[in-house]
């Protein structure tokens, strides 16, 4: 089935593309410290403070329920890591509704 429909690629190509667009989102919202990933595994490091890096851990939280509500599941690891894992089957519809998600969120819970 992996290779049949080519989830292999369509990770790498899906994941590429919301990676991108988590890096656009992160120049709107400087909580998110850093955003990095490969394919269907990534992360976005919420900080108080870009300069300092200080760990936003109860704002992970409250963006983790606020997505959660919203339909869109994660983990956060290390208290303030959002990471993020979608299904090899993702499409661009999914991926955008993930970044729209977090754009909701980010903007109903600023707390920095």
């Amino acid at each position: 089935y992996i290779e049949s429909h080519e989830l292999v690629k369509n990770a790498a190509t899906l994941g590429d593309y919301l990676l991108e667009q988590l890096l656009e989102l992160q120049n709107r919202f400087p909580v998110m410290g850093n955003v990095a990933g490969k394919g269907m595994h990534l992360g976005i490091d919420l900080v108080k403070d870009p300069a300092t890096k200080e760990r936003a851990t109860e704002y992970a939280e409250q963006i983790m329920y606020d997505c959660l509500e919203q339909g869109v599941a994660f983990k956060v690891i290390e208290g303030n890591v959002l990471t993020l894992r979608p299904s090899l089957v993702i499409t661009k519809d999914d991926c955008d509704f993930i970044v729209h998600s977090l754009e909701t969120a980010f903007a109903r819970n600023k707390v920095y």
